[in-house]
């Protein structure tokens, strides 16, 4: 009998432990692994991990935009802790909680020998050991694979990104070992099921209420009175929008940070308004920005053009000779003040500059104009044709612009910017409006065709929205009895309660806020007048930080509004305690639990 019995329990590992009179601890560990071991879906939802993880990391790879792949990224993050890591913890806590513990003939023989409080210590060791092992082969795999993929040339943003993504994993699946433990000793298999799935359907709607609440904002319209008693009146997104670019832009969070801030701080500080920036005096002031770079050109531009073929003149302007008709040829001479260098000039430019801030301002430059230039090909001039005006300064001096008839010097006509618009629009638009215009003037025209002021001109703007409407707003009370505002407050307060029992959505935010944007891709559309996605890069599912407008004690929004949120160190803080309630109450529970 004695033989037998040995014989047919040999292969319990449980049975081996006898041999120790105190068990050690890692002897309990190897046990329980053992036994985890036997299970079939364990081993499926490691191969999962890895296989994902390699294949978000070639695709990472393989997108080379920063945007698209923080985009591409939030959503495996999504899919990794909300499916494979969730349900990896769950049926482990479901194995040695639920499972085992029905086993009573191996459970009696260890609990004879080890403390119930060592014996959980020891599974709950084990189950944060396995999830920090999954989490660190994850991050391993995702970088190796993205090394593989581009020839081991690797993008310090994507090392950032997985480090966010690791510590954030570590921090809730800490969460989720300790709640869902919680709920084993609480509540049956079926009913801590059931709760476990509403938490996975949390994780995709956290953030849907924020969104609606975006969503509904986007009709809001906010009334200002200016320091002059005039009424303004912005949309809200608007409003966010000038904010945020401002936040952006001071911290460097943005494609050409060093040009960005030069010129937006530039028109800040001169409290440039988008209808009065092609008044004299503020023209004055841009040229000046521009040549404080060294992009100005300090010697006039003399602009020859012989044989123009006259197709029409001014029909209404006296000064032009009547004599003067259809296929007559001409001479045009143009000079030009506060014209823009070359890019041969800009190349030299930067390579002679010393100043470090400067020179990383004109590289900016350089690198937007290659951008720009790309984009448009050779049709940079005709696309922003109306961009010359501004900067086109003929000089005052007489005969120092006209038109002269061919074989006739007592004819000579002075020509004003009206007239060289007209030449300029009919070659490139082809304009019937009433005016100067030549069979071939292309050639003339070409010679207008400054790139580096056409450059100038996109680049500022852009700009001038945004710094605009700061400079108003910045200064401006808001009409707080309206009701678009009465009803933004509201729901933005009611919101900032219920943020903080949506802990789901503040741990996303945690998240969120440590990852960022892949800055180096937030920039205008090219072909836009002044549009910039600032929020892309945001995944409906996940939380960020939203701030609320701040108003100061004259009704005038704080400048800095945009630090006027829900701090992410409050949810962590939250989430600590309730973990360790949890960690506590599934500790007692086992303890006191009947095998």
């Amino acid at each position: 009998m004695s033989k037998s019995f040995k014989k047919s329990k040999k292969p319990e590992d449980s049975f081996n432990l006898i041999k120790y009179k105190k068990i050690p601890f890692s002897k309990l560990i190897k046990f329980c692994s053992k036994n985890l071991l036997k299970e079939r879906l364990f081993y499926v939802l490691n191969f999962c991990n890895i296989l994902v993880s390699i294949l978000i990391g070639v695709l990472l790879g393989f997108v080379k935009q920063g945007n698209k792949q923080v985009i591409i990224f939030n959503f495996y993050i999504l899919f990794f802790t909300c499916c494979l890591l969730f349900v990896l913890i769950l049926k482990m806590i479901q194995f040695f909680f639920n499972k085992n513990l029905e086993d009573k003939t191996t459970y009696i023989v260890l609990t004879n020998q080890v403390s119930r409080s060592k014996f959980f210590i020891s599974q709950y060791f084990l189950m944060n050991l396995i999830i920090v092992i999954n989490i660190l082969l994850s991050f391993v795999f995702i970088n190796l694979a993205y090394s593989i993929f581009n020839s081991f040339k690797y993008d310090s943003f994507i090392l950032k990104m997985t480090l966010v993504y690791l510590l954030y994993n570590l921090f809730a699946s800490f969460c989720l070992i300790n709640f869902i433990s919680m709920l084993m000793f609480l509540f049956s298999l079926q009913t801590t099921t059931i709760i476990c799935t509403l938490l996975v359907s949390l994780c995709f709607v956290a953030n849907i209420p924020m969104s609606f609440v975006k969503a509904n904002e986007k009709s809001y319209n906010i009334e200002f009175l200016t320091k002059d008693k005039n009424l303004e009146i912005f949309k809200l997104n608007d409003v966010y929008d000038t904010y945020t670019l401002n936040k952006n832009i001071l911290e460097n969070k943005i494609k050409y940070p060093y040009l960005s801030k030069y010129i937006y701080k530039y028109f800040i500080d001169n409290k440039f308004l988008k209808d009065q920036f092609s008044n004299k005096k503020n023209i004055d002031l841009r040229i000046k920005m521009w040549d404080e770079l060294g992009l100005i050109n300090k010697q006039k531009v003399i602009i020859n053009e012989n044989d123009l073929k006259l197709f029409s003149k001014p029909s209404r302007n006296n000064k032009v000779p009547s004599s003067w008709t259809r296929n007559d040829l001409f001479d045009l001479t143009l000079t030009l003040n506060n014209t823009f260098i070359s890019n041969e000039q800009l190349d030299q430019l930067i390579i002679n500059t010393t100043n470090l801030d400067k020179k990383n301002i004109l590289l900016d430059f350089k690198n937007f104009s290659k951008e720009i230039n790309n984009y448009f090909k050779n049709d940079l001039q005709t696309s922003k044709y109306d961009l010359l005006y501004d900067f086109l300064f003929l000089d005052d001096l007489k005969n120092s612009n006209y038109l002269i008839k061919k074989n006739n010097l007592n004819q000579i006509y002075q020509l004003s910017k009206t007239d060289l618009k007209n030449i300029y629009e009919y070659e490139l638009l082809a304009d019937t409006s009433d005016g100067f215009k030549f069979y071939n003037s292309k050639n003339l025209i070409n010679k207008l065709n400054f790139n580096l002021m056409y450059i100038a001109r996109i680049l500022e703007n852009y700009f001038i929205r945004y710094s605009s409407n700061y400079t108003i707003l910045s200064t401006s009370r808001v009409l707080k009895d309206q009701l678009d505002w009465s009803t933004y407050f509201t729901t933005r307060t009611k919101m900032k309660y219920f943020s903080y029992l949506n802990l789901y959505n503040g741990l996303w935010t945690f998240y969120t806020s440590n990852l960022g944007f892949y800055y180096k891709d937030i920039w205008f559309a090219p072909a836009s007048d002044s549009f910039i996605k600032l929020e892309d890069q945001k995944n409906l599912f996940l939380g960020y930080l939203e701030y609320d407008l701040e108003l100061l004690k004259n009704d005038v929004i704080s400048k800095n509004t945009t630090n006027n949120y829900t701090k992410p160190r409050l949810y962590l803080i939250i989430l600590l305690i309730i973990n360790a309630f949890s960690f506590l109450i599934a500790f007692l529970k086992f303890k006191k639990k009947d095998f």
